[in-house]
Formats: C-alpha cells, sequence, structure tokens
C-alpha cells in the first residue's frame, strides 16, 4: 500500500477514549437517578457535540440541565485521566514512530475541539508526530462531512489520493471516504453498518498489525531497490 500522508481519527482510534466517555457519562446520568446502558451510549460514538446533545436530552430527569450533567460527565472523565493517564491504543506509538521513520506526513482530524486534542496528545507524549491537528472547533460541519479531512489535507498539502486515513467510527469513515481517501478501520467498540463498510478499504484488528503489514512491505521494497541485477 503506497501512501505518503496518514491522517488519524483520535477518540477509539488513537486513544481508548470511548470507553472513558460512556463510563464518565454512565456515572453522571447515574447520580441522576438515571441508568443509561453502554448500548445506548454506544449510539452517539463518532458524533459530534449537537447530535450527542439532541440524543442525550431525551433521557434527562425533570429538573437537570444537560450543561450540568455535561459538566459533571466532564470531571469524572477529567478525574480518570489524571489517576491513570491517556489510555493510549495498542501499537499507536509503533505505527507512528515507523510513519516517522519512513517519511510519511502525519496528521490528526478528531470532531473533539482542538484544545482537548492537544491536552491528550500531550499527556501521551505524541505531540510531536502531527504536522497539522484539525478539531471539530475549526470546521462548520463535523463528521461524518469531509470538511474535517478536507481542512486536515490542505495543512498537510496533500493530495486526497497520497493519503490514508485511520479511523474506528462510521461517521469518520464517511468522513474520509467522501474526501476521498483511503480509509483504514480499526475496530472499536461499535460495529460500523454494513453500508459504512463499503467505503472501507482495508481492515485491522490493531494499529500495530497495520504497522507490521507496512513495516515488512517497506522492508520488502527495499530489499528489492538494494538487490544486484
Amino acid at each position: 500500500m503506497h501512501f505518503t500522508t496518514a491522517i488519524f481519527d483520535m477518540d477509539g482510534t488513537l486513544f481508548d477514549t470511548e470507553r472513558l466517555a460512556i463510563d464518565a457519562w454512565q456515572a453522571a446520568f447515574g447520580e441522576c437517578g438515571v441508568a443509561l446502558s453502554r448500548q445506548a451510549l454506544e449510539t452517539v460514538i463518532g458524533v459530534d457535540g449537537p447530535g450527542t446533545r439532541a440524543f442525550l436530552t431525551g433521557f434527562l430527569p425533570d429538573g437537570v440541565a444537560f450543561d450540568d450533567l455535561r459538566s459533571r460527565a466532564a470531571a469524572v472523565r477529567s478525574d480518570a485521566v489524571e489517576r491513570h493517564g491517556i489510555p493510549v491504543k495498542a501499537g499507536a506509538r509503533e505505527l507512528l514512530a515507523h510513519l516517522e521513520t519512513r517519511g510519511t506526513t502525519i496528521g490528526l482530524a478528531t470532531t473533539t475541539f482542538t484544545d482537548r486534542a492537544l491536552e491528550n496528545l500531550e499527556r501521551a507524549g505524541l505531540t510531536g508526530y502531527f504536522r497539522a491537528i484539525i478539531g471539530g472547533d475549526q470546521v462548520e460541519k463535523c463528521k461524518p462531512h469531509p470538511d474535517i479531512y478536507l481542512k486536515a489535507l490542505e495543512q498537510l498539502q496533500a493530495a486526497p489520493a497520497t493519503a490514508i486515513a485511520l479511523e474506528d467510527s462510521d461517521h469518520g469513515i464517511l468522513a474520509a471516504h467522501a474526501a476521498g481517501l483511503r480509509v483504514i478501520h480499526i475496530p472499536d467498540i461499535k460495529p460500523i453498518d454494513k453500508e459504512t463498510r463499503a467505503c472501507v478499504h482495508r481492515e485491522y484488528v490493531t494499529l500495530l498489525e497495520f504497522r507490521n503489514e507496512i513495516r515488512d512491505g517497506d522492508a520488502f521494497r527495499l530489499q528489492l531497490t538494494t538487490m544486484g541485477p
């Protein structure tokens, strides 16, 4: 697989933060006397802020404001990160290091707002790998619209045909595909829809599996170029 640019999703792809978010929302709702299932919360994986608000508002008990509940969920999540750090997905560090070694230009395209994305990257010690960091607050339309990937490509001065996107969710895959990138699917909590699967170029169980394949392919190509007649 030939590519010169790789653009990562963040939550659920680079970091195992979707589980943190689900745990935090469950805790916040639980404090209000609402036992919200993980299955219900999985519905908003990959969904932007307004979409999440619209869905979760339907579960609010009388007298509880959504913004108050969101603040409580954010506090629960922040406490978990303070105690345990940002959970980095298996193979993320190895893949980023290999991509840097091979000269790949790396970007981030996440629905999460830029300040939170930067904070997460800094906590994980990964900021230096990224030439462009595009958060959901930098575009008018978030995933599944292609805007966030188009902006990342623009900042990276890369053409869609030379780039891949690494994604875990329906909305992210659809956004990257609409922007013209080949999509590498790394499954997370929620299985993608059948229709979305048609937009996936390849699927790997983990980022490490993908790293191993391209590392071995790069080594094979290097061997071919250095072999004599």
